[in-house]
């Protein structure tokens, strides 16, 4: 992700759950009502007026709350002499909407929970020197919101926009032929991916190969140039979803209070993206392996407290009745060869006869499991322990092939990090001495814990698009339907 990303993270709020204050001008003359049924002079008030209309477009736009809808709807049908109390409804509701949105819990502004809340309360009255001012501090308080809000407009401008191909052909390689590839070629001509379209008589020539490509990377997929189902879905993607994804992941990111400027670990759940960020700056990445969507990785703030080296596994308990007990099922020996002991509730080992196996099995299996460490271990050697209400941790993994894979939701909810071994590491750098420790265990089974000498905060976010240093558009599938409807037009 590029700069202006984690430019944007200096915004993101510590544990994000702390109450934020009303936004305040640094000399105010007036204060502007915004709490009760005030009526402003929107008329004489042209540049407040333009500004309000293109922050309730946004808000209707990204599907924040009905009453967004409703309200742009109704302005575009009444005359300009009479929007007057649509106006002022607007900046209470907008107003409200903003007081609410700061004071939302983490998770629910990541899952964006706005949908069902009352916005017809009064919301603190906001000081500033004018109506413009205050119309002004409404919006999302994130540094790339006018690049967003530039790049929304773009998109919406595009020939095409209200004409959008929706395409539906099988897949499709380079050298082939399809009466589809002009329509193909247009969509990454306007969409920036080709400088021009040209004449290759229906063929999937080279060209078209590396606009596809960049396309491909653009929206997170596995940039090898077939144009399948995936690739199809992104490329019947019109500008309206297109700017709502842009939109609704800007609010994401809005929250006024700072980070401290130690360093802290971010993980985008849709992007497979694990960064280190310290003083606005990405100072370590890696590819990730989240949660599959019946499993899925929660949106969490914690901390990572301590590394453990060559940890053991205790199975959770759903794993080992949805994936292990019916593996064992079929095959006795597949504990013995996973190195996988059974443990009484005292974390005792406990060894069965044939019989005793199948009384085991057949009374619910009362006992746990757990997986002895070492290179065979489903943690790997590195596990990353943040407290949590859900038992979620960061950790290595023996299948590294898995990483080369585009589409990442693949684990059981916790978070398998490819360059573990490296972000261990950078985390106890501070201690020298524990990394000859750790060399000397890695040649071991012992399991270790290694507190941190000062926790490292840790995010785990659902940041499916964003405009990278280049200015580019990227997106992310919507793995865990958080955005669902986003690709349904309402305006």
């Amino acid at each position: 992700m590029g700069m202006r990303l984690w430019l944007a993270l200096a915004n993101l709020i510590w544990l994000g759950c702390w109450p934020v204050t009303a936004v305040q001008a640094n000399e105010v003359s007036a204060v502007v009502a915004a709490t009760d049924r005030v009526s402003h002079d929107w008329g004489s008030e042209v540049a407040a007026r333009e500004e309000l209309q293109q922050q309730l477009f946004e808000a209707a736009l990204a599907q924040f709350h009905p009453d967004f809808v409703h309200l742009w709807k109704s302005l575009q049908t009444t005359p300009e002499e009479q929007r007057g109390p649509l106006y002022d409804e607007a900046f209470r509701k907008l107003s409200r909407f903003q007081h609410i949105w700061r004071g939302l819990d983490f998770v629910s502004r990541e899952q964006i929970g706005s949908m069902t809340v009352d916005l017809s309360k009064a919301a603190p009255s906001i000081e500033a020197k004018g109506l413009l001012d205050a119309v002004t501090a409404l919006r999302p308080s994130v540094s790339e919101y006018a690049i967003v809000r530039n790049e929304v407009q773009k998109l919406l401008a595009l020939p095409m926009a209200d004409r959008w191909p929706a395409l539906s052909i099988p897949t499709l390689r380079e050298g082939e032929s399809s009466p589809s590839l002009a329509e193909i070629r247009r969509i990454l001509v306007v969409l920036g991916d080709m400088q021009q379209d040209h004449d290759s008589e229906g063929i999937y020539d080279g060209e078209t190969l590396s606009a596809i490509k960049a396309f491909q990377s653009r929206h997170g997929l596995t940039a090898d140039g077939i144009i399948g189902r995936q690739t199809q879905s992104w490329l019947s993607t019109g500008p309206e979803a297109r700017a709502r994804l842009l939109l609704r992941n800007l609010w994401r990111r809005d929250v006024v209070d700072r980070l401290p400027e130690q360093r802290y670990v971010l993980v985008n759940i849709p992007d497979y993206h694990l960064s280190v960020v310290e003083q606005g700056r990405e100072i370590f990445t890696s590819r990730v392996i989240v949660g599959q969507q019946l499993r899925a990785t929660p949106i969490l703030a914690s901390e990572i407290r301590s590394v453990v080296i060559n940890p053991s596994w205790n199975v959770p308990t759903s794993i080992m009745r949805k994936d292990i007990l019916p593996k064992l099922a079929r095959d006795p020996g597949y504990l013995s060869r996973q190195q996988i002991e059974v443990i009484d509730g005292q974390g005792n080992p406990v060894q069965f006869s044939p019989e005793g196996w199948s009384h085991a099995l057949a009374s619910g299996f009362p006992y746990r499991l757990r997986q002895k460490p070492g290179d065979h271990n489903a943690l790997g050697r590195y596990k990353f322990y943040l407290p949590n209400n859900d038992a979620i941790y960061l950790h290595s993994t023996p299948k590294k092939g898995l990483f080369e894979q585009g589409a990442r939701a693949l684990s059981s909810g916790c978070v398998r990090v490819e360059k573990a071994e490296n972000l261990a590491q950078l985390l106890l750098a501070p201690t020298p001495r524990k990394q000859q420790e750790i060399n000397g265990l890695l040649k071991q089974t012992t399991t270790r814990w290694m507190p941190l000498s000062t926790p490292v905060p840790v995010f785990t976010v659902y940041w499916s698009s964003w405009i990278d240093g280049e200015g580019k558009q990227h997106f992310r599938n919507d793995i865990y339907g958080f955005d669902k409807g986003s690709f349904k037009s309402v305006l």
